[in-house]
């Protein structure tokens, strides 16, 4: 399995005007006395009711401290816009012809929903356009990890060449800042293609149409 690249770390200008702070309100020892009586008061008549806010206000620190990864995961999900998800084939019906016969548009955002099936991904975007460089659909891994997938939608016998694999390695990385790159096509590749790949410090994923329906149905696992 070839090795991740981690882009180099991108600078952005920052805001160097001095900011006002808000004073804090003054506390002073005679409102410091109130609330401790208060406070006292308080647990002397209800000691259960103050002992279950304070459990509940300690382990509310805790969680925030600790953040488990599982619960960073669940908020993150709940902050998750989900793409229409119109344009991948239906379960049983993913083969390579039928994504084939996709429009070209229709099966960069298929590739993106296929993305977002795998539960390491966050997000999946098409993002193809006129002049994308490359770049169809980006996928943001809850790792940290930023992917860029090239979707080639090629009839039977029309593989993709080792320029589509040298164009990809000279853009995914520093063009786009991503950490690694996969190329899906309905067709396959070409000798010279796997050879290229092979050449490469930190090789690209490619997805022939086999590869593509085995990841689409769940026989194998996403390329990343």
């Amino acid at each position: 399995m070839a090795g991740t690249h981690t882009p180099p770390r991108r600078t952005y200008k920052t805001d160097t005007r001095r900011r006002t702070s808000r004073g804090l309100p003054q506390i002073t020892l005679g409102g410091l006395a109130v609330t401790l009586l208060l406070g006292y008061i308080a647990v002397r008549t209800w000691p259960i009711q103050c002992a279950t806010m304070a459990a509940l206000i300690a382990a509310a620190v805790i969680l925030r401290a600790i953040r488990p990864r599982w619960m960073t995961r669940a908020t993150a999900r709940l902050g998750r816009i989900t793409p229409r998800r119109d344009a991948l084939p239906a379960p049983g019906r993913r083969t390579a012809d039928a994504f084939h016969r996709l429009k070209p548009s229709r099966f960069e955002q298929a590739i993106a929903e296929l993305a977002l099936e795998d539960r390491a991904v966050h997000t999946a975007t098409r993002v193809g356009q006129a002049n994308d460089r490359g770049a169809d659909v980006i996928a943001h891994l809850y790792d940290g990890r930023r992917i860029l997938i090239q979707c080639k939608r090629n009839g039977a016998g029309n593989n993709v060449g080792s320029d589509t694999v040298q164009t990809i390695n000279g853009v995914y990385r520093d063009i786009h800042h991503c950490h690694q790159a996969v190329i899906v096509t309905t067709a396959g590749f070409t000798r010279s293609a796997y050879d290229t790949n092979a050449r490469l410090p930190h090789g690209i994923r490619l997805v022939d149409g086999n590869a593509l329906e085995a990841w689409a149905n769940g026989h194998a696992p996403a390329p990343w």
